[in-house]
């Protein structure tokens, strides 16, 4: 009898702004043959795949037969998109390319950035290999270069979550990717705290319904703060809740440091704040501690943080992203809004203090990451809505 697991699926259309998003999550023939479909169905179309240096060759065959191929590292220079469409363009890509991008976080800006910039606009869609880009960068109309600096919106005519490729994800990698479900449930949409947290506390790894569950959560999250808002300007910065943060973490711990544990770490530190600025009480605190750690997410970062280089990182990973501010929360699900603007200026004692407070291996709950039914979600303010 076959696993009720290899039926999971799902089927969204996002509204995000002007643009309409198709998602699908499938699993075996099911998945490759509606790709097929979908693309013959493209007026004139010629498909050329963007993907990982480490994406086997038959995978990508079975994509897209006979497609043109272009291997990227990923992460880019305005340099590196240059050459990258100078060699598009002799593969012969013209008006009517569609392109595929295949693979993690960083492919999939990199193809949405591209698809934007070629010919001022092709076909894109987007078949993530991780969970990680499946549940932001694929659902994202925001593309852009790996410093953050430079970018452009483009939307993808289809998502395709192929749970396929999920399975060949690194036990290690899909747990970093539980950030990104985390960050969603603490910024934007609180209501399914516990049946998440519960999930999370299991063992092993998702299976396939709960990875549909958790894609669900995202693009409906997503679709709910997106739909007015889809450059990510008003209601849609919740959805950056921790990056800065996570990405001054990264500069001072190294480029070894997954983002999957910057961005919790930076979550973490972003409720520290709001604590020490009374906006979040201790509840909301407890309410991070404890979905992280059910996430199995690191709570202390791995070398310690220097204090004093704290806000000197920060300053410098918001102007990468072009905002200055911080996004901190209320409570959970409710992005505190200062003059209009869901972005905070926090002054350097702040972040010092909150740097300082991460090594505090004290402030953990003792019964989080325990088994299920701690009953904690239940507390957690702002969890009325969905």
């Amino acid at each position: 009898m076959a696993d009720p697991d290899d039926t999971a699926e799902l089927d969204r259309d996002l509204q995000l702004g002007p643009a309409r998003v198709r998602l699908t999550v499938r699993s075996g023939d099911t998945g490759w043959d509606e790709l097929h479909r979908e693309l013959d169905a493209l007026p004139a179309a010629r498909c050329t795949v963007l993907a990982d240096p480490g994406t086997p060759p038959g995978l990508l065959a079975r994509i897209r037969p006979g497609a043109p191929v272009l291997r990227t590292d990923g992460a880019a220079t305005l340099s590196d998109v240059e050459r990258l469409a100078e060699r598009l363009l002799a593969a012969g890509a013209g008006r009517d390319t569609v392109l595929l991008a295949v693979g993690g976080p960083d492919v999939a800006d990199l193809g949405g950035l591209l698809a934007a910039l070629l010919f001022q606009g092709c076909r894109l869609v987007q078949v993530p290999t991780t969970l990680g880009a499946l549940c932001g960068p694929a659902l994202s109309l925001r593309h852009t270069v790996a410093s953050g600096v430079l970018g452009a919106w483009h939307a993808p005519q289809l998502v395709l979550g192929q749970l396929d490729l999920l399975d060949r994800q690194p036990a290690d990698g899909l747990r970093a990717d539980l950030a990104e479900v985390v960050r969603h449930v603490l910024a934007v949409c609180p209501g399914p705290y516990d049946r998440v947290a519960a999930s999370l506390r299991r063992e092993g790894r998702p299976s396939r319904r709960e990875l549909v569950a958790y894609v669900a959560l995202c693009a409906d999250a997503r679709a709910a703060v997106l739909a007015y808002d889809p450059q990510e300007r008003g209601p849609g910065l919740a959805l950056e809740y921790g990056r800065t943060l996570g990405r001054a973490i990264r500069l001072l711990c190294g480029g070894d440091l997954p983002v999957g544990h910057a961005d919790a770490l930076g979550m973490l530190t972003a409720a520290r704040i709001a604590v020490r600025l009374g906006l979040l009480d201790r509840e909301g605190e407890r309410a991070h501690l404890e979905l992280l750690a059910a996430a199995r997410l690191p709570l202390v970062p791995p070398v310690p943080i220097d204090p004093a280089a704290f806000p000197a990182a920060v300053r410098l990973a918001a102007a990468r992203s072009g905002r200055r501010g911080l996004v901190l929360l209320d409570a959970p699900g409710q992005p505190h809004c200062t003059d209009g603007s869901l972005l905070t200026d926090v002054d350097d004692a702040t972040l010092r203090h909150a740097a300082d407070a991460l090594a505090d291996r004290g402030t953990v709950p003792a019964q989080a990451g325990g088994g299920a039914g701690t009953g904690r979600g239940a507390r957690v303010p702002g969890t009325a809505g969905g």
